[in-house]
């Protein structure tokens, strides 16, 4: 195997597989990484994380609560002790929090390190070997997302440059239709058959073809993913990732205000608004988990501050409502049923905040003359 071959220096292959092992035998950090989980699910309806206790850990030894569970190495037991398709959810949302939200997560959660707890929660141990992402590669990859869902290969083919799986400058026209033909392939099956194994298999012999490089913390998030996937369809062979991971990436994009660009761009495709989409997303995300339910009262006022400020938007608004000259009256109808039936928008504490969201538009509009 040559360099080129290879596609990135064998050293430092070698530096990230040492520091990861030696990162594994301080238990130092160890302990840290606990206090940064149990900060992260503290309070959390559904993830026990055990309380470390730092005055009595040190380089050789690492001190943390008891967790009194199953352990997933036993999925017979883990069946009949709690509601599997809960519990499966449970872990699938608290595994995408630790990716997409926290920016921390739990590289290394084999069944021997994940518990059954008697009321349904979830419980991980062993925080050995865990892994960050940046605040800015949390964004691209749920840019990642967006561009699979609105089949744009070209940007994501750029997500994968930004994200370091491809070097600077590298030329990824080449690269685009092997990405539309190892998506389509797979989601062209529908939530019946798509699994990771599978992506990642064909995703591998790209490698060998073009000059991609998994970077140390990628190929951890891939590894992490995988062997979530296993234990899930240990207990439920008919188990299917998207079912549960597409509602809690609806939630993130209808509910998270730093997502706002990133639901527009789903929103339009070919210039043209997406009714169906929309309320889709809607559904979806009203059957995500998280112990807590779906509102969508501060996405409400958002958009209010958006239209007051964005007259781009304002326009797209305006089109979207009277395309192909008629008004979109039966598609917003349909989409206020669909929020009604899921309480998710609660119509009085909007109209009771009017009254100091104009004010703060106001304010905002007399700073903008005076400058």
């Amino acid at each position: 195997w040559s360099a080129k071959q290879l596609g990135c220096n064998a050293q430092l292959i070698i530096d990230e597989f040492g520091e990861k092992l030696l990162e594994e035998l301080d238990y130092t950090q160890e302990c840290r990484n606990i206090q940064d989980f149990y900060r992260n699910f503290e309070g959390d309806p559904l993830v026990k994380i055990p309380r470390p206790y730092p005055e009595l850990c040190g380089p050789r030894v690492v001190t943390m609560e008891w967790i009194d569970g199953t352990r997933c190495t036993r999925p017979d037991l883990v069946q009949q002790k709690v509601e599997v398709d809960d519990f499966i959810r449970h872990g699938v949302v608290s595994g995408l929090r630790q990716l997409l939200e926290f920016g921390l997560f739990h590289a290394d959660p084999h069944a021997g390190n994940i518990f059954a707890l008697e009321d349904g929660r979830i419980a991980y141990v062993d925080f050995g070997n865990v892994a960050e992402i940046s605040e800015g590669n949390k964004e691209i990859l749920v840019d990642a997302v967006v561009h699979a869902v609105n089949e744009d290969y070209k940007e994501m083919a750029g997500d994968f440059m930004r994200l370091g799986f491809l070097a600077p400058g590298t030329d990824v026209t080449p690269i685009e239709p092997a990405l539309e033909s190892i998506w389509k392939d797979s989601a062209v099956q529908t939530l019946e058959n798509f699994n990771f194994r599978t992506v990642t298999g064909k995703f591998n012999e790209l490698v060998y073809q073009y000059p991609i490089r998994i970077p140390e913390r990628y190929a951890l998030v891939i590894r992490s993913l995988l062997t979530q996937e296993g234990i899930c369809l240990s207990l439920k062979p008919d188990f299917k990732f998207l079912e549960v991971a597409y509602p809690y990436v609806a939630k993130r994009l209808l509910t998270d205000s730093r997502l706002r660009n990133r639901l527009f761009e789903i929103l339009y495709k070919d210039g043209k608004f997406e009714w169906q989409r929309l309320e889709n997303l809607i559904k979806l995300a009203r059957s995500s988990d998280g112990g807590i339910a779906l509102d969508l009262t501060e996405t409400g006022r958002d958009l209010f501050r958006i239209l007051a400020f964005d007259e781009g938007l304002r326009n797209q608004l305006i089109v979207a409502f009277t395309e192909g000259d008629r008004l979109a009256i039966p598609e917003v109808q349909s989409l206020l049923s669909v929020l009604q039936d899921s309480g998710a928008v609660n119509a009085t504490s909007i109209i009771s905040s009017i009254p100091s969201l104009s004010r703060e538009i106001l304010r905002e509009w007399s700073s903008r003359i005076l400058t």
